[in-house]
């Protein structure tokens, strides 16, 4: 069985084996008769590639490069658009950058000096600052517990050096029209008529001094009671010139103690 076998497989292999080539022959016979088939080199190739239908039609021949492949490498413009240098900033645009800032500080020239500004003198005041007074002595307000006595001899002794009087002003600290008088004193028309004319002493009758009485007694001798402030007037031997007590205080304004100041001067 085993004989018989063997011939009859080689015969059938031998049987599809002329089949396959009687199949291509035709195939080619019909292509070159079409005008489709190409040259004799290529009926060759197609017969071994029908001939061996176990290896795969897409396998190329080793060593061999993909078409595709070789003129994407070979075309100049790819070449050069693959490798074109990266763009160098122009000579202008490099000029143009601005420069960087070096470690140096740079240092501003001083601002010129300001011109000093001019100041308008103030307008002179009409009254006096603070309580004191030239060079009459006068101050505001009547001090308490003073040596009055003392100072009008002081001032006796001052006015029969330069000629001047002496002005006594007996009031008090709490009085009205003591204050108002004060207030018209400071002024400075009429401060410059003490300071011109007179050696002032302030002497308080309002804390019921019995020396400070005793010495306005001595100056002023009518009765009755006495209406502050006093002003009495003495000369440089102590005399008295005047005295508001028996002849009554002027009016209290500057144009009042003004016209007083004068007169007695």
């Amino acid at each position: 069985m085993s004989a018989h076998r063997r011939p009859r497989t080689a015969g059938i292999q031998g049987l599809v084996r002329l089949s396959a080539v009687t199949l291509t022959v035709a195939t080619a016979a019909v292509a070159t008769a079409c005008g489709v088939g190409g040259s004799k080199n290529d009926a060759a190739e197609n017969v071994s590639v029908a001939a061996a239908p176990d290896a795969p039609t897409d396998q190329s021949p080793a060593g061999s490069e993909p078409m595709g492949a070789s003129t994407g490498s070979a075309t100049p413009a790819a070449a050069s658009a693959s490798v074109s240098p990266a763009s160098r900033p122009s000579a202008s645009a490099s000029a143009s950058a601005p420069a960087r800032k070096t470690g140096t500080r740079t240092t501003t020239a001083p601002r010129p000096a300001e011109a000093p500004r001019t100041t308008r003198p103030a307008k002179p005041s009409t009254t006096k600052s603070g309580s004191g007074s030239g060079s009459s002595g006068f101050a505001s307000g009547y001090p308490s517990g003073a040596d009055a006595r003392g100072a009008v001899k002081a001032a006796i002794a001052s006015a029969k050096a330069d000629g001047k009087k002496v002005l006594v002003d007996f009031g008090a600290n709490w009085c009205g029209n003591c204050k108002a008088a004060d207030k018209v004193f400071a002024t400075s028309d009429v401060g410059a008529l003490l300071d011109a004319s007179y050696h002032v002493v302030k002497v308080d009758i309002g804390s019921q001094d019995s020396a400070a009485f005793d010495l306005l007694r001595s100056y002023c001798s009518g009765e009755g009671a006495y209406k502050m402030p006093v002003l009495v007037v003495l000369d440089g031997n102590g005399n008295v010139v005047t005295e508001t007590h028996s002849t009554g205080n002027p009016k209290l304004t500057q144009d009042g103690l003004s016209a007083f100041l004068r007169k007695w001067a």
